[in-house]
């Protein structure tokens, strides 16, 4: 159930505690949760950046030893093309499910060697989760690998940096990656 789509439920509006969820003030929503974010007040990294308001909602369950949180994001941004570094624009949109611990259930159930469950987990103080790393950590989880503005970008000229895309620079590029140095003396016969 999304609280954005849906008049009737009773999120929490976590803008009152600033850009932390505090766990004992979901009681009396029964654990939801909702928070908008402006591109002004939350930044992603140098690369990736909000066209809008992102909405988050969730859902937190709470144990003795471990705290749930899933939820959705829902927004646009923009990255910058991997070749050309032009603005690239694309949904920020998912679903996560991400597992809390406090630090002593952490070491509590420390072993010798990790296995793959602890890798999912995230330590917090046991009163309040930063929905800021939150948010940053799943949007960068979501994000393709590698981004273009087109298939066949051309990219910046490595000599004079212009937009190979809008204009064919006379720059001489035969220079050679060091590394493939020997490789190119075998195929010369050298």
């Amino acid at each position: 159930m999304n609280p954005f789509e849906q008049g009737q439920s009773k999120a929490v509006d976590v803008t009152e505690c600033g850009m932390w969820l505090e766990l004992a003030s979901l009681k009396e929503s029964g654990g939801k949760f909702a928070q908008v974010f402006q591109p002004e007040e939350f930044v992603i990294d140098e690369r990736v950046h909000l066209n809008g308001p992102l909405r988050l909602s969730g859902r937190v369950a709470q144990s003795k030893s471990k705290v749930v949180i899933t939820g959705q994001l829902e927004g646009r941004g923009h990255i910058d093309c991997d070749r050309c570094l032009k603005p690239v624009e694309l949904p920020l949109a998912g679903d996560f499910r991400v597992e809390y611990v406090t630090p002593e259930t952490y070491e509590a159930t420390n072993q010798v060697e990790l296995n793959e469950s602890d890798m999912q987990l995230s330590v917090f103080d046991g009163e309040a989760i930063d929905l800021d790393d939150l948010v940053r950590e799943q949007i960068l989880l979501t994000l393709p690998s590698r981004v273009l503005c087109e298939d066949d970008c051309k990219g910046l000229c490595p000599v004079c940096g212009s937009d190979r895309n809008i204009v064919s620079c006379q720059c001489e590029t035969n220079e050679i990656d060091p590394r493939w140095k020997a490789l190119r003396e075998l195929v010369n016969g050298k």
